[in-house]
């Protein structure tokens, strides 16, 4: 019997333990796991469908990038919100998002760029109506600047402090100054804007 082929075109094969740390870094990020909630392994293994090992890994890879808080034989829970924590994170990624936009807006093509800038103009009307998810779209459209500028490094680095600003960005409006963000989605979408 002749042995089926595989189809090349599905894409790159994924680690079982990338998958089920982005479903469970989306979780936190979105809400659905809550700051300083549990995380029982058991729970999260019949929750995500797979063995332990790789909710552990998961988790391991989501305290490293500060959005999981572990206490050996004590607890393992979603971190809690951080004010101070917030700013700090904030103001060193605004730095990336520069350097992002600097390095990364010149290598995008015509197409690539209008895509951006239409974003980028639909976020900042959003983000004068002080809408929160506006604000996460906002860090990941930087995000893409960051990773055109084709600098593996860069890329590393910037994702996982992207992720916690995301995480910690405050759940009530009032408490985000939406002004600054405003002003930065409108001098990105005039950097964007055919040269």
């Amino acid at each position: 019997m002749p042995v089926p082929k595989p189809n090349d075109s599905a894409g790159p094969r994924r680690l079982l333990r990338d998958v089920v740390y982005e479903q469970m870094r989306d979780a936190i990020v979105d809400g659905t796991l809550y700051p300083g909630e549990r995380l029982n392994d058991d729970e999260l293994v019949k929750w995500l469908g797979v063995s332990r090992t790789p909710v552990r890994e998961a988790i391991a890879k989501l305290h490293a990038v500060g959005l999981v808080e572990v206490e050996a034989n004590r607890y393992t829970r979603v971190a809690s919100r951080n004010e101070e924590d917030y700013r700090e994170a904030a103001q060193l990624l605004a730095g990336y998002h520069e350097l992002g936009e600097k390095w990364g807006t010149p290598l995008l093509a015509s197409s690539e760029r209008k895509s951006l800038q239409k974003r980028v103009q639909q976020a900042a009307k959003r983000l004068g109506e002080h809408d929160l998810e506006a604000v996460g779209e906002l860090l990941d459209i930087q995000g893409e600047l960051v990773r055109s500028a084709g600098n593996a490094l860069f890329v590393r680095t910037e994702e996982p402090l992207r992720l916690p600003v995301k995480f910690l960005t405050p759940v009530d409006a009032a408490d985000v100054d939406f002004e600054p963000l405003t002003e930065r989605a409108r001098l990105l979408s005039d950097a964007l804007s055919p040269a």
